[in-house]
């Protein structure tokens, strides 16, 4: 069940505020949905996309938003930023950050060469990622806000009336041709400004991710054996059940992933990405019959025996070392986890050179085009702070030079750090870190503003092929929620309290301790709960004057 969760913990994020994009399709009644597209107000906002020419990668991007790969790292680093240009002047900051600290910026050889490169000063107050959302607050109700500001799901109440009264339009400095000014956010394709349109205005920079966070994961051994070389080809949910049993015998199952892997299920019944629009109304996911399909899918599977008993409560790391020692052909995790050092590329042939493993690419449960969803389409995005032309250019500088694409001199400096200090090059020119770069580069600036996606793990070329092919099958059949966005402040104060009785009773339906109706029952209760005024807070801000109507499905 797509329940609206923050970025911490799913792969999706949460944006506050009113967008100005609606989808251009609907739940039809055959059960296929259409991506969301930009209304003419966003689109006249948006920046224009100008890729860079600096370097070639390997296996290139899209601007649908397919991450470009690479192999190596370019032999041959263009320079991004042509020189220094703040000129002594200062830009203040506020992000969160994930690990510890960095070295100081004293004693920090990378961060004085970034400094060195801007020509003036970035103040950056980094937050823990536990803490952020209360000081961000705690900030905005001060008198002295930062020029930049992370949004990464702050429940602002007021989150159209604050960018309206204190953040900057940005709309008359980067939309359309505009952007010129700003080669490296210029590079940006547009799928990754959209969520940056609130209320029919540009008001945000944002940190791109891969759009999809995929549907799981398999043994390609285990299922190689049983005849499929290709999920995608799967022709119905028939076949994909008579599959299932094949793999399931000699202690192991088809599945086993915590809360059963519903994600993969609802992508291969077409299920909306939390909310759908139906004749330019809101729809929730589990109020379709879609949902309820993929669910009784799911408990016939799980009666079958198919999954690993008592795999729906496990951990993460349960699930995943499950899957490792081969004791599970299936399970749901974000794409992310492939290619990374110590991801499933690598240590499910560790654990035994027999298996690989490879990206579910989903089916349709009743023939045709699956979907996925676009769950990570940015990690978050920037606001800017008012101020004078000339200042908002000199943020929008900081923001370009932080923007710099893989490829470049400055993103080799702020991800790698300085040669020789904290990297040197293997024979291909790839930067093997040294004992003191973690803390060298642990300074925040990819969590301010970021140039595209990139895949890129020279140690393992084979994930980054498999993840690019992967990425270029699942972006195209992308669905979008069309409140991504929008803000309920019913959803913000009791959205996942009213919303657990379902998830509760779907758990006990498909463990087979409840019925069908009782998962009904408590979708009619979650209605009355607070469920129907979410959706008319959400339905207010899709109707509100910036939106474009939808057409009927």
């Amino acid at each position: 069940m797509a329940l609206e969760t923050n970025r911490r913990t799913f792969l999706s994020f949460a944006l506050l505020g009113a967008v100005g994009v609606v989808a251009a399709g609907s739940l039809a009644g055959c059960g296929t949905q259409t991506a969301l597209n930009a209304s003419a107000a966003s689109a006249s906002v948006l920046p224009k996309y100008i890729p860079l020419s600096g370097v070639t990668a390997d296996l290139p991007g899209t601007a649908a938003g397919v991450p470009a790969a690479f192999l190596n790292y370019p032999a041959k680093p263009f320079r991004a930023v042509a020189a220094p240009f703040m000129k002594g002047q200062k830009v203040s900051a506020i992000t969160n950050i994930f690990g510890p600290p960095p070295t100081p910026a004293d004693n920090n050889p990378a961060w004085q060469a970034i400094l060195k490169r801007l020509g003036g000063t970035v103040d950056i107050t980094a937050v823990s990622s536990d803490d952020y959302d209360t000081k961000l607050n705690t900030v905005i109700a001060g008198s002295d806000m930062p020029d930049l500001m992370l949004n990464d799901g702050a429940a602002i109440a007021d989150i159209i009336g604050f960018l309206e009264s204190a953040c900057q339009d940005l709309t008359p400095f980067l939309a359309g041709d505009k952007v010129k000014a700003y080669p490296n956010l210029a590079n940006i394709p547009q799928a990754f400004w959209k969520p940056t349109v609130q209320n029919g205005k540009l008001f945000g920079i944002p940190i791109p991710r891969g759009m999809t966070g995929g549907s799981g994961f398999i043994n390609q051994t285990f299922f190689e054996a049983a005849g499929v070389s290709d999920t995608s080809t799967i022709k119905s949910a028939d076949d994909y059940f008579a599959l299932a049993k094949q793999l399931t015998g000699a202690n192991r199952w088809a599945l086993g992933s915590t809360k059963f892997g519903l994600i993969p299920f609802e992508h291969i019944f077409h299920v909306p990405y939390n909310w759908t629009l139906k004749n330019g109304k809101l729809v929730k996911d589990f109020e379709t019959p879609e949902y309820l399909e993929a669910i009784s899918f799911v408990q016939k599977l799980y009666a079958a025996g198919c999954y690993a008993p008592g795999s729906e409560g496990w951990t993460k790391s349960q699930m995943s070392n499950a899957f490792i020692s081969g004791q599970v052909a299936q399970i749901y995790d974000g794409l992310p986890a492939f290619g990374k050092p110590g991801g499933y590329q690598q240590t499910v042939p560790a654990a035994n050179p027999a298996n690989k493993v490879a990206p579910f690419l989903p089916f349709s449960a009743h023939g045709g085009k699956a979907t996925v969803w676009l769950d990570n389409i940015d990690f978050a995005w920037t606001m800017v702070k008012k101020g004078s032309a000339d200042h908002i250019k000199l943020v929008l500088q900081v923001a370009n030079f932080l923007a710099s694409p893989f490829g470049s001199e400055e993103y080799l400096l702020m991800n790698y750090g300085v040669e020789g200090a904290d990297y040197t090059k293997d024979a291909q020119g790839n930067p093997v870190p040294t004992p003191q770069a973690a803390l060298d580069t642990a300074v925040p600036w990819k969590y301010l503003a970021a140039g595209p996606n990139t895949l890129y793990s020279p140690q393992f070329p084979d994930a980054i092929k498999t993840l690019h092919a992967a990425y270029s099958k699942l972006v195209p059949l992308g669905v979008a929620d069309p409140t991504q966005g929008l803000f309920s402040p019913t959803y913000a104060q009791q959205g996942l309290t009213i919303a657990k009785p379902i998830s509760d009773t779907v758990t006990n339906f498909i463990a087979g301790r409840g019925s069908l109706n009782e998962v009904k029952s408590a979708i009619s209760s979650w209605k009355s709960a607070g469920g129907d005024k979410i959706r008319a807070e959400y339905q207010s801000a899709l109707n509100g004057p910036t939106a474009s109507p939808s057409p009927s499905a």
